[in-house]
């Protein structure tokens, strides 16, 4: 039988893929692996929306489809880094807060250069009947780079390094 401590760095090991499963949904600007990571009522929050709340897996999918086809009609790319700086954690929910930074990254043609976007997030996590864990709300707003910058590692919370435009620039060329 696991320890209570071999049991916390699990979940915590378990909630820190979720990470990379965002970070590889937005590479492959893929709306269903994005979906996927939510439970069944899910919730998602924009401050830099008008949209409403948006919540279940349907609307998830048509949110991020549309988001992620905007990007595929003009053949760009997106990269999506994290930093978790707090997690506060109990018998049936996590809650993660931290930054992001969302790069788009133009095709070279375009002549456009790459953009990012950087923002802090609160993510509750929902441990489902199964044992499974899912995100069962997202919040984001916008922030300043200096906030993602000034974030420093805590403990096993995920987190990402630093790209800056220039590195999505050389990837084009």
């Amino acid at each position: 039988m696991p320890s209570i401590a071999q049991e916390q760095q699990s979940k915590k090991t378990n909630i820190n893929i979720f990470y990379e499963k965002l970070t590889k949904a937005y590479t492959e600007l893929d709306a269903q692996k994005m979906t996927d990571v939510y439970v069944d009522g899910g919730y998602y929050i924009s401050a830099g929306s008008k949209k409403g709340i948006i919540e279940g897996k349907s609307a998830l999918l048509k949110l991020y489809t549309s988001y992620f086809g905007r990007l595929i009609k003009h053949k760009s790319s997106a990269d999506l880094q994290f930093r978790v700086v707090d997690r506060l954690e109990d018998t049936f929910s996590i809650n993660d807060i931290g930054y992001y930074v969302v790069s788009i990254i133009p095709p070279q043609a375009s002549g456009q250069p790459a953009k990012q976007h950087v923002g802090k997030f609160m993510i509750t996590y929902k441990k489902q009947p199964d044992g499974s864990w899912g995100i069962w709300s997202e919040a984001n707003s916008s922030a300043k780079l200096k906030s993602y910058l000034a974030a420093t590692p805590q403990g096993e919370l995920h987190f990402d390094p630093y790209y800056p435009v220039s590195h999505y620039q050389e990837k084009t060329q």
